[in-house]
Formats: structure tokens, sequence, C-alpha cells
């Protein structure tokens, strides 16, 4: 079969109007275990992590044009060049001199930080006690302190340049003095004398100078209008709480991000209109995830025949990807289909033989109405559950079913003599092999679940538009995957377990006295591996 072209749009079907919140809600559980996870490493982390220490002083500077250096220069530029200043590779110098550490100790514990609506800067230190951040504090204040005190063009540093320069200008004019003593008079005389009167304009206008550099001197050191002690904020790290609240919240927003990542990349379908809307058929309806409540049968059976032709004869139950049919909903359907019809015969051709395991905790069939080969090793023959029905059993290779015309001698044997065939077929994500498979069926009745891809389905009225048109509706099995092959993982299980759901509001289970034990035996042996006749078809020689 060649794929036919159609166009592009059409990929997307289904894909539109896609809710994060409906996408994330899918995966509830695997975020929880991401929160779970997040906030556990944040505790171990917080657990091995040092204990810090804080303390915090506050340095206020003074507001007047003395001390910040004139009206016209900016206030908060002032603070903050103050602010780098106790910051500065000379106070982390000092500091480490002081508290006999190494500057990068220094460095990474220490953070001075301007006021962004006062006349302050606040320093910070974080030590492995209190008494070593509070030490940190103070040495910070007192090493900006003694720099204030030293550089700067009007410092003590500077009085003490100015004073040095007048002296030693005071002893080069009396050395010119004496010598303008000793000299006769002469040209010369008036050279020195030049020399001389400058040395004394240098002289007056460093003794005008120096007072004037000691009073900005004193402003300068007095622009500090109070360096608060230190105060102690107790323990800042680890916070258990915090931490475990930031680890949870990572943990949530990456699961979050890798299941929507994950669902861009593999679009799956969210509910059961989503899947019709994929496969333009009708959505018949949806089985809801609550725990503790069985199969809605009834709503299933009713649903499904209600869009079935009164000549529909064989019935395909196709999954959209494998796993999405659970063995629940199959012997369900077909025994309450059985309790209307009369006589339901299963052609399982899926690839994944578990229908068979679930049927065997049925009653077996005493009814005399049914074909001789219903009693034959070939074909499993059970009640419905209520007494009313029965079910037939066959299993048919894949390999078979996939052929062109492979189910025709079976379905003209059997079909005729039964009220309906219920055809098990692989999963619509194993085309071509389901298209010709379900293609021997009168109609299509596709089972979709969370796990079905929206691209698998979609390909379908594109690529194989002939097996779309006999899909007449769509069922969307809304329990998770873990919920859908419970039964799956157990078929040993208690006969009341596996049969109460497919009995449903019909009555209780009438079994033949040993049914039960025969049913466990026949189970034993498919566990243990032992080839069975009803594994193969064999077409009957005698007459029915």
């Amino acid at each position: 079969m060649t794929p036919v072209a159609q166009p592009s749009a059409e990929a997307t079907r289904g894909l539109g109007g896609v809710s994060l919140l409906r996408v994330l809600g899918r995966r509830w559980l695997a975020i929880v275990i991401a929160v779970v996870i997040g906030a556990a490493l944040a505790l171990i982390l917080a657990k091995r992590q040092a204990p810090v220490y804080q303390a915090t002083g506050r340095v206020f500077l003074s507001t007047s044009d003395a001390a910040l250096g004139g009206g016209s220069v900016d206030a908060t530029r002032v603070v903050q060049t103050q602010a780098q200043f106790a910051a500065s590779t000379a106070a982390l110098d000092l500091i480490a001199e002081q508290l006999k550490v190494s500057r990068p100790y220094v460095a990474k514990r220490v953070k001075v930080t301007p006021s962004a609506g006062g006349y302050f800067f606040t320093i910070v230190g974080s030590g492995g006690t209190d008494e070593q951040s509070v030490r940190l504090v103070q040495a910070t204040e007192s090493a900006y302190q003694q720099l204030l005190s030293q550089y700067g063009a009007d410092s003590s540093g500077a009085v003490d340049r100015l004073t040095k320069l007048r002296d030693e200008t005071y002893k080069n004019l009396q050395r010119l003095q004496a010598q303008q003593a000793a000299l006769p008079r002469n040209a010369d005389e008036q050279v020195l004398a030049s020399q001389i009167s400058n040395l004394n304009s240098q002289i007056a206008d460093l003794n005008r100078r120096i007072p004037e550099a000691q009073v900005n001197a004193a402003l300068r050191a007095g622009s500090v209008t109070l360096a608060e002690a230190p105060r102690s904020d107790g323990k800042v790290a680890p916070q258990l709480f915090r931490d475990a609240l930031v680890g949870a919240l990572v943990g949530m927003f990456l699961a979050a991000a890798v299941v929507w990542c994950a669902y861009l990349r593999r679009p799956t379908v969210l509910d059961g209109r989503g899947a019709a809307l994929a496969l333009d058929a009708p959505f018949l309806v949806e089985i809801p995830d609550r725990r503790g409540s069985g199969l809605p049968t009834d709503t299933l059976v009713s649903a499904m025949s209600a869009v079935l032709a009164p000549t529909v004869k064989v019935v395909a139950l196709v999954p959209a990807m494998r796993g999405d049919l659970g063995v629940d909903l199959v012997a369900a359907v077909c025994a309450s289909w059985s309790d209307d019809q009369g006589v339901v015969l299963i052609i399982d051709a899926s690839p994944e033989p578990d229908v068979r395991a679930t049927l065997e905790h049925l009653p077996r069939a005493v009814s005399g109405e049914l074909p001789r080969w219903a009693h034959e090793p070939t074909c499993l023959a059970r009640s419905s559950g209520t007494g009313r029905g029965h079910l037939l059993y066959n299993r048919v290779a894949p390999a078979r079913a996939a052929r062109p015309g492979g189910l025709a001698p079976i379905l003209a044997d059997r079909a005729p003599v039964v009220d309906l065939v219920i055809l098990l077929t692989p999963a619509l994500s194993e085309l071509p092999t389901t298209a010709v498979s379900a293609a021997q069926a009168d109609a299509i009745i596709v089972v979709a679940s969370g796990d079905s891809l929206l691209k698998e389905l979609s390909r379908v009225p594109r690529h194989w538009p002939a097996l779309a048109g006999r899909i007449v509706g769509v069922v969307f099995d809304g329990r998770s995957g873990v919920r859908r092959s419970a039964r799956n993982a157990a078929p040993a299980r208690a006969a009341d377990d596996v049969v109460g759901p497919i009995v449903g509001a019909g009555g209780r289970a009438a079994s033949a006295p040993g049914a039960s034990s025969r049913a466990s035996m026949d189970a034993g042996r498919r566990r243990r591996g032992d080839r069975e006749a009803t594994d193969r078809y064999v077409r009957p020689t005698g007459k029915h």
C-alpha cells in the first residue's frame, strides 16, 4: 500500500490548543517525585555545609559641604567612593595585617555596600563564629578611618609633606643668605638677592597653606559622623527550611521543563476528543482514572453498539499503541456483549497473547447450543459469568492475520455460527501489519490512552484512508499505564478479583464444580511455557 500524500496542515491534527497545566497534570507523579528528590538533596547539602555567622555595621558620613568637598560634588557619588575606599586593596591589606590572616580570606568574607537612600555604607562580615564576624566588621571600620586620615589631598600626610617642604626651603634660604653675607659686593649679589626673594615667597606661601591643610585634615577626619558598633545577625547559613524550599522549587521547575520538552518532542493524547480529532472519527466514551471503581462496562458496550450497523458481524478492537488495550477491558466488553448477543468469538491476532489468561478464570461453557468445535482443544470456551452468554477464544498467529485474506478461512468457518466476532489486532503504531489485519473486519473501534502518540494517530487518515474509513469510534482509557497493565502482570490472581469487574451489575459468576482449580492448573501450565493447542487455529474436519 502506498501512502497517500495530504496537505502538511493535517500533520498537526489534534496538536492545537495544548494546555501546559493539562500536560503537567498527566505527569503529576513524576513532578512530585522530582520535588521530593530536590528537597532531599538540598537538605543533604545543607547538612554538610559549614555554619556561617554574619555581623553588620554602618558608617555614616557627614553631609556638610566641607566634608563632602564642596556643594558642587554629588553626595551619592561620594558615598559610593567611600564605600569602595573601605573595600580597597589597601584596606584589605590593613585588615589582614590586624587579624593576621591572608588578604583573600578577608576579601571573601567582607562586603561593603553603599546605601541608595542615605549618606552611609554598610559593612557585612561573615565568619565561622559570631566573634569572627564581629571582629571583621570592627577591623574594617578601623582600617577605613586610619586610611582616611593618611591619604588624600587634605589629609595629615599632606600636612606633613607641606611642613617638610617648608623646612627644606627655609634651609636653602639660610644657605643663600650666608653666601650673600660672605661674598663682596658685585654683580652676583643681585642674583642671590633674587633667589632669596623667591625662597621667602615660597616659605610665606607654605606657611599660609599648612594651616589650611591642617584645618581641612581635621574636617576630613571628621567626615565620619558615626561608625556603628558591629551587630551580630546570628547564623545565616545553612537555613534548612529555605534550602529545602529552594531545592523543591528547583526540582519542580526542572521536572516541569523536562515533561513539557518531552511532550513537545513526542506529543501524546490528552483526552478522548484529541484522539478522535487526530483519527477523524467519532469519540465514544472515556474510562475515568478513578481508583476503587470498576470499568463502566454497560456504558462502553452501549456506546460501541450505538455506532455499529445491524449488519456488522466482525468488530476489530485496535489499540492505538501497545499497552493501550487492557485485558480487563477486552474481557469485560466481550462478556457484556455476549450477554446481549449470545455467543461471541474472540479472534486474538495481537502480538501480546495475554487475554486468554484472564478468560481462563471464567466458568467453563456447558451449553449444548455451542458448535462442536467450541469444545475442541483448538478453542477456549467459557461462560460470560452471568450464564446468559458464552465466549469462544481462538488464538491466530499475527503473521497469518497480516496476510491479505489470512483470516478469511477462519471467518468463513466460524463467523456464521456465532453472533459476534471480536478481532484483536496489533496497535495502530505497527502499521501496515495492523492495516491488513483490521481491514478484514466490518468495523474498527480504536482504544487510545494518555500514552498514545498524536503523530502516530494523525498519519492514519493521511496514509491509510481505507483503514480510516472503517473506524467507527474511539474509546479513551484514561487510566494510567500501571493501572491498565496491573491485571496483565498477575494472571494467576484469584477468580473473584479478575471476574468481578467483568460480571458488573449482571450478577455473580456461577462456576461449575472444579472450574476454579482447572483454571488454576491451566494458568500454571502457561506460566511454565507449555504449548497449548488453543494457541493456534486448526480448521475443524467435522461438521458444526
